[in-house]
């Protein structure tokens, strides 16, 4: 008589084991992604921790007085490139205020907010820089033109630029401080391109030099 009652209970205590090894199944794997997640922010916070401490010891050894940012937006498109970063007159930004990738030299400051700037980086279209080429000096106007590569613009005729020539800010003007690098020569069927030190597309701080040349004359 008892029999078809134990079998139930018995039916009835599998279906809770069972239930509850679901539940425990469904708690764990849960556990499981929060700890996957913590440890994925604890890698990132690790990466960007190692990153702001490159920019300390960049700004400790750079002669210049240099306030970091973060690149909140990347503008880019086939001619128009610009950084769009998280500084601006809250940090004494100002405009035309050279804009540096560890200790290259990647654009100006074209337009200041009081929390955010917008960095006219040297492939813009727009961008003119003056600068002398090492050994051969030269100067010229580093022309953006869109591309990864900028060009050599208004060389004398009697230039000696061989591949390889590397490429400084030269200060003419006032508008940087000299001798900031920038690339090297890469001679392409005749057009004298500049090869950057910096990926522009692989940057995710800067650092602004806000050294006022013009205050000094």
């Amino acid at each position: 008589v008892s029999f078809p009652i134990k079998s139930i209970n018995n039916i009835a205590g599998f279906v809770n084991n069972h239930m509850n090894l679901y539940s425990n199944y469904n708690e764990l794997a849960k556990e499981n992604d929060e700890l996957r997640n913590n440890i994925s922010k604890t890698d990132f916070l690790e990466l960007e921790n190692s990153q702001l401490r490159k920019l300390i010891e960049e700004q400790i050894q750079s002669p210049f007085n240099l306030v970091s940012a973060r690149v909140m937006l990347d503008k880019q498109s086939p001619y128009l490139n610009s950084f769009v970063i998280n500084a601006g007159g809250n940090k004494n930004i100002k405009n035309g205020m050279a804009v540096l990738d560890g200790k290259n030299f990647i654009g100006r400051i074209a337009d200041v907010n009081f929390f955010s700037s917008r960095v006219l980086l040297i492939s813009d279209l727009n961008s003119k820089i003056p600068i002398i080429t090492e050994p051969s000096a030269n100067h010229a106007i580093l022309s953006g033109h869109g591309g990864n590569k900028p060009t050599l613009e208004y060389l004398p005729e009697n230039h000696n630029i061989q591949d390889g020539d590397k490429v400084y800010t030269s200060g003419k003007e006032g508008i940087f401080f000299p001798g900031i690098p920038i690339g090297e020569v890469e001679i392409e069927d005749d057009d004298i391109k500049v090869l950057l030190f910096s990926d522009l597309s692989q940057i995710t701080f800067v650092n602004i030099n806000l050294e006022d040349l013009y205050t000094d004359k």
